[in-house]
């Protein structure tokens, strides 16, 4: 005997993940129908108001514009042919579209009658042997593909008067043909019907009250068929499931879901996804659990657009799309980074979303972290709250922000928090949670502007202090030691002593970063120093500007540059500089960290990126769709604990679960979706082919040809990356930048080509690589060159036989020739130096840079170097050097230096800051320290600072 499932469902911690699709609004009507994927994998959606496909990447509504004006806009169902057609069905009969043609085509049952109740179409179907049925409020329906009409199907009700009071035994809510090929008819009120079309036989199971092995109610809503072949039955009273081999139903309404149910789809794990008029119900099939996702209109955080769900559908990658009343969400496994930041009113929350340090702390199993205004905070992982903790006031005229502002910081071996800050160098004892100002003998002083700590593997601490250098205090002789750098470059010295970075290596020397200086090596047995900058590596060493070190695998250092990351083999003392990671990173590289396994994370002010080594050197990057906390991370803002991974921004930090296993099997198979000749667009189905590949044709002349490629993978589909080849004019695999979906193709000669496409989805599986188009150019150049030639020759010929007959008008024709030549030749060149006039385009850059100055005022960013402002007018460094040196005479320096020197002489003249100090006001302007502020202002107006105060203030009293 089967009974019903009677024991209490518990509910659980949701593990999926709602996303919204991001083109909702572009969508016909957000009233969502249904949505199913196609042959080709484009996923389609039905609406209030008619059809839209997406291929990943673009949203494309289905034309109007060739149909009838009796159109029926309100789609009820979809389905895919055999030919990669679309069928579509509506309040007024079934529409075909052909992708190849474009064209739309109209079926009704009986068009001849207007009052037909069978035009209205409320589900298709496609059989085992390829043949579409069509369910409709009046009976079911077949396509016959000779006669292209529909025909009735016979073995179901069909009425040909309307008769109101046995109209429910003919509507087929829902078809459904199972794996054993047998046709399922949901009616509405009049329970489900079983047809083996091959046996001519059916049966008929209805609701009833009395049996517990019945259907839930006589009103079916959908029918769906798991990977384990079992049943499942969506009604207006909940769902159940059939029993093939006892020939019964298992009624599911003690699961607390005694209510319309639209549809059913198996997660792929142990769940079933339960489309509701109240949400979306996730049953775990073994512990018969049930977890509610719904509308919060209060928190759109994992929140349904609406509780209406109209739909479910999963696709071929795995993706579950849920269509409601008020727009489309997809459904996924939770990923491996989670956000936390400042939630305002909770104070177990960040208590301040700008994080200048992070300090992993193993015996705690926690994250201190130093706050750009609130003290520290440590982050418990164990319960996942934050405490608190503001520094003692060293300078009582400091506001408390700017007391609570952390430079950086370092939990030694003892367990105790070093904290460097614009005031003083702190220890906090997290045992008593007191804090100490820091002052070492000799100088028996607080060490202010304390930029990096170091604690070596002897115990030894090395300290960096703004304009001062390195120092070293060894607490065995309590004795605090200047460092003074010897081979120091003598140009700018004080670059050498304004270090943002200090790491020990494995070999335990110390690795120092200089601000826009490069990066040394200290050896601390000889006291000799090595210093590495981009010149002298010759490009090696990417940046002169460094962002991060850190101890690697096999011996290695990695270093994060502005312009991308480099590698240093410790044992053979040489840089290792992988310049396809960089291409693909195409930026500043802000941080480094490596899980066990040797995948390596890096921060950037891009996302985070993963890199896998491998040949293709496998790279997923990952964005602020993926909910980081930003796309910008604070160089050094990382820390490591066990399998977690911690990266701090100025919107809080992301924690990377290392463990978890993303379980993504999907394999993409990757096709282009178009092609953009000019202005000329259109899909790949409109080519010719050859050898069922298809064929572009193109002449040399076609210098804007784009091809747009998908490989219908729809999982976070903004990380899936492609690598093409054109063969033979390629010799290597080209990346398509993080995002894009397109091709431009180069200019190429005339003559056959091939396109090879690869990709990968969302966790860096690649597929197989695809022959996917044909490309045939030819040349119109070819003729004219050949008539061109024709004409020369005849031209020659003429001549020559113009000089057999007549030599004296060929001497002639020489002697003026001669004569000519040497005027020319003779007549003085003037030595004119024209201004250097830009052109249209170079004007438009011109003012472009300007304006980044003038209106953005990006010279206040301390960081900026060549190779952001670059970025940021769409220049490469090199064409931004030609230009500064062209019209405006200066190298880079000279001209960011240039306007912060301005600005802080409009600074010193206005009077809301003579409050403020000449350093306020510097470092305003951008200047990193006294010392460099003092140099450039002095460079640049022939006097410091002071002077020009003092003249300002003898301005004024002459006034």
């Amino acid at each position: 005997m089967i009974t019903c499932i009677t024991a209490f469902i518990p509910v659980k911690a949701t593990q999926l993940d709602i996303e919204y699709f991001r083109l909702n609004n572009q969508l016909p009507s957000t009233s969502i129908q249904c949505i199913t994927q196609d042959k080709e994998g484009l996923i389609w959606f039905g609406t209030n108001e008619w059809a839209a496909w997406y291929d990943g990447y673009t949203l494309q509504k289905l034309s109007t514009a060739e149909l009838h004006n009796n159109l029926s806009k309100k789609i009820y169902c979809l389905q895919n042919d055999k030919y990669d057609n679309m069928w579509i069905g509506t309040a007024n009969g079934a529409y075909r579209y052909n992708k190849k043609n474009g064209l739309v085509e109209q079926y009704r049952p009986d068009p001849d009658n207007k009052l037909d109740k069978s035009k209205i179409i409320y589900s298709i179907a496609l059989s085992p042997d390829k043949q579409i049925y069509l369910g409709t409020r009046n009976g079911v329906f077949t396509y016959n593909e000779n006669k292209n009409s529909l025909e009735l199907f016979p073995l179901f009700a069909h009425h040909k008067e309307f008769n109101e009071a046995i109209k429910s035994e003919r509507i087929a809510k829902k078809i459904y043909f199972d794996k054993m090929g047998l046709l399922w008819i949901g009616t509405e009120g009049n329970g489900l019907v079983m047809i083996n079309i091959k046996e001519q036989s059916q049966s008929h199971y209805k609701f009833d009250p009395n049996n517990i092995n019945s259907i839930p109610s006589n009103f079916i809503q959908n029918i769906y068929e798991d990977r384990f072949g079992n049943l499942w039955i969506a009604t207006s009273e909940g769902f159940a499931l059939y029993k093939r081999e006892q020939d019964c139903f298992v009624s599911y309404q003690s699961t607390g879901i005694k209510r319309l149910v639209t549809s059913v789809v198996d997660d792929g794990n142990k769940s079933l996804i339960i489309g509701t008029d109240n949400g979306i119900a996730i049953y775990e099939r073994t512990k018969h659990i049930v977890d509610w996702l719904q509308n919060n209109p209060t928190n759109n955080l994992n929140s349904l657009l609406s509780n209406n769900v109209s739909t479910l559908y999963k696709d071929r990658s795995g993706v579950i799309w849920i269509g409601t009343s008020n727009g489309v969400c997809k459904l996924s496994e939770k990923g491996n980074i989670y956000l936390f930041k400042n939630i305002p009113g909770d104070e177990h929350s960040l208590s301040h979303n700008t994080i200048l340090f992070m300090q992993a702390d193993s015996h705690r199993n926690g994250i201190w972290l130093g706050t750009g205004a609130q003290g520290i905070d440590f982050f418990d992982m164990d319960n996942q709250i934050f405490s608190h903790y503001n520094l003692p006031p060293i300078n009582n005229n400091l506001p408390q922000s700017n007391r609570n502002h952390i430079l950086t910081g370092l939990l030694t071996k003892e367990g105790k928090l070093i904290l460097g800050t614009t005031s003083a160098l702190l220890s906090f004892d997290p045992q008593n949670k007191t804090f100490q100002t820091l002052a070492f003998p000799p100088e028996h002083q607080p060490l202010k502007e304390v930029y990096a700590l170091c604690e070596s593997s002897d115990g030894n601490l090395w300290i960096s202090v703004l304009d001062k250098g390195l120092y070293m205090y060894n607490a065995k002789q309590d004795k605090l030691t200047h460092i003074l750098l010897k081979e120091t470059p003598e140009d700018k010295p004080d670059i050498f002593t304004n270090i943002k970075i200090i790491a020990e290596d494995e070999n335990h020397d110390i690795w120092m970063a200089f601000h826009q200086g490069g990066i040394a090596c200290y050896n601390t047995q000889s006291g000799k120093t090595k210093f590495y900058t981009q010149e002298n590596t010759h490009g090696l060493l990417p940046d002169n500007l460094i962002w991060g070190i850190q101890n690697l695998n096999h011996n290695r250092l990695g270093i994060a540059t502005a312009s991308g990351i480099t590698f240093f083999d410790l044992k053979n003392r040489k840089f290792i500089l992988d310049k396809k990671i960089n291409k693909i990173i195409n930026g500043a590289v802000t941080s480094i960290l490596q899980e066990k396994n040797g995948k390596i994370w890096l921060g950037s002010e891009r996302g985070i990126f993963s890199v896998l080594p491998s040949p293709n050197n496998d790279i997923i990057r990952y964005s602020e769709m993926d909910g980081l906390q930003g796309n910008i991370f604070f160089y050094q803002v990382k820390a490591q604990l066990g399998p977690y991974l911690f990266f701090g921004g100025d919107n809080g930090f992301n924690v990377i679960d290392t463990q978890k296993n993303i379980k993504y099997t999907y394999i993409p198979i990757p096709a282009i979706t178009s092609i953009r000749n000019g202005n000329k667009l259109f899909r790949i189905q409109e080519l010719d082919s050859e050898k069922n590949i298809p064929l572009l044709k193109l002449t040399t002349e076609d210098k804007d040809c784009i091809i747009n490629v998908s490989n219908f993978s729809y999982i976070k589909e903004w990380r899936n990356r492609f690598q093409y080849q054109i063969m033979p004019y390629d010799t290597t695999w080209y990346w398509i930048d993080f995002g894009k979906n397109s091709i431009k193709l180069p200019a190429l000669s005339s003559g056959k080509y091939t396109l090879l496409l690869r990709s990968s989805n969302t966790e860096g599986k690649w597929s197989n690589e695809k022959e996917v188009l044909k490309i045939d150019i030819t040349s119109i150049w070819t003729t004219i060159a050949l008539v061109t030639l024709l004409l020369i020759i005849t031209l020659l010929a003429t001549f020559y036989l113009l000089n057999l007959k007549y030599p004296k008008f060929y001497k002639k024709y020489n002697k003026f020739k001669n004569k000519n030549t040497t005027k020319t030749l003779k007549t003085p060149q003037p030595n004119i130096i024209l201004p250097k006039l830009p052109d249209n385009k170079t004007r438009k850059i011109i003012d472009a840079l300007i304006s980044s100055m003038e209106n953005d005022h990006i010279y206040t960013n301390k960081r900026l170097n060549k190779a952001q402002l670059a970025t940021l007018i769409n220049l490469s460094e090199s064409q931004l050097s030609q230009i500064l040196k062209e019209f405006f005479g200066k190298g880079f320096n000279d001209f960011v230096n240039y306007y912060r020197v301005e600005a802080v002489k409009r600074k010193l003249q206005a009077p809301q800051y003579r409050e403020y100090t000449l350093l306020g006001i510097g470092d305003e302007c951008g200047f990193n320290s006294k010392t460099s502020f003092y140099r450039v202002f002095k460079e640049m107006t022939g006097i410091t600072p002071t002077e020009y105060i003092e003249q300002i203030n003898k301005d004024r009293k002459q006034e």
